[in-house]
């Protein structure tokens, strides 16, 4: 009689492990990809989960979850991801958020800081024109770096000003400053799988912005071929040494590694520049 009691508990703790197994997960979809876990909280800024098997809570920023499928099927979305667009190309500009809380930019990665500046033609130049003409050289900056938000450190926008005896007319200006964040960079993992095993690179495309220009511009002289020497990892970032012809610049950032295509970014004095490879 013990005997069968210790084989029905023994079953019945084979079964509930069976079972434990068998629970679905929730499934959180991030920036980064699939999470499989079990969400513990949701909190004002981010996620709590653990995985299958672990007591370890871990956290991920809400800036990062487009949205979570929990097990019982019921899906609940997230503005804070869900408003921040996919930039491949310098032309994505217009999809750049801006923000003046720094909390919204809590899980994101800082990118680089970004200055525009625009000045109206005489004194009867429309501020307002002038104003957008300043924001829309920021947003072409973050693009070429990769970047889905500018986080706002400072605007300042000066009226037209008529000239007097005394003093000379001035048209008006707008001055912004600002950091770039992103909610995704390329993972050094894809990057090393690619180009660990492929050295040369059909180029599609070469655009390039001066510090004063309000459009994206493409280069008419657009090489065939980029060749990769070496790459390298810093600060969760990954660079590219590698040379194309009527190019000077032989070290690059990586901004965009997805739609099957990388793009590289550089500047000098005067341009910001990105240059496309298909993968």
């Amino acid at each position: 009689m013990f005997k069968k009691i210790l084989s029905l508990l023994a079953i019945a703790l084979v079964s509930n492990a069976s079972l434990a197994q068998q629970t679905p997960l929730d499934s959180i979809f991030t920036s980064e990809g699939l999470i499989l876990a079990e969400v513990k909280e949701i909190a004002p800024d981010f996620i709590k989960y653990s995985f299958p098997d672990e007591s370890l809570v871990n956290s991920i920023y809400k800036n990062n979850v487009q949205k979570i499928r929990f097990n019982s099927g019921r899906v609940q979305l997230f503005k804070e991801s869900l408003g921040l667009a996919e930039i491949n190309y310098a032309h994505d500009f217009t999809k750049v958020n801006l923000t003046h809380l720094e909390s919204e930019t809590k899980g994101l990665y800082k990118l680089d800081e970004v200055y525009a500046k625009a000045v109206g033609t005489t004194t009867l130049s429309n501020i307002t024109t002038v104003k957008e003409r300043a924001f829309r050289k920021l947003k072409i900056q973050a693009a070429l770096l990769g970047g889905n938000v500018i986080y706002m450190l400072d605007q300042n926008t000066v009226g037209n000003q008529f000239g007097t005896e005394y003093q000379a007319a001035k048209a008006t200006e707008t001055i912004l400053t600002g950091i770039v964040y992103s909610n995704s960079i390329p993972k050094v993992e894809d990057v090393t799988a690619t180009l660990n095993d492929k050295k040369t690179f059909a180029v599609n495309s070469n655009f390039f912005a001066g510090r004063n220009s309000t459009d994206v511009e493409g280069n008419p002289f657009l090489p065939e071929s980029f060749s990769v020497e070496d790459f390298y990892q810093e600060n969760g970032f990954v660079y590219v040494r590698g040379h194309a012809k009527g190019i000077k610049n032989t070290l690059f950032k990586v901004v965009s590694f997805k739609n099957n295509q990388m793009t590289l970014y550089w500047k000098d004095k005067k341009k910001a520049y990105n240059l496309s490879v298909d993968l």
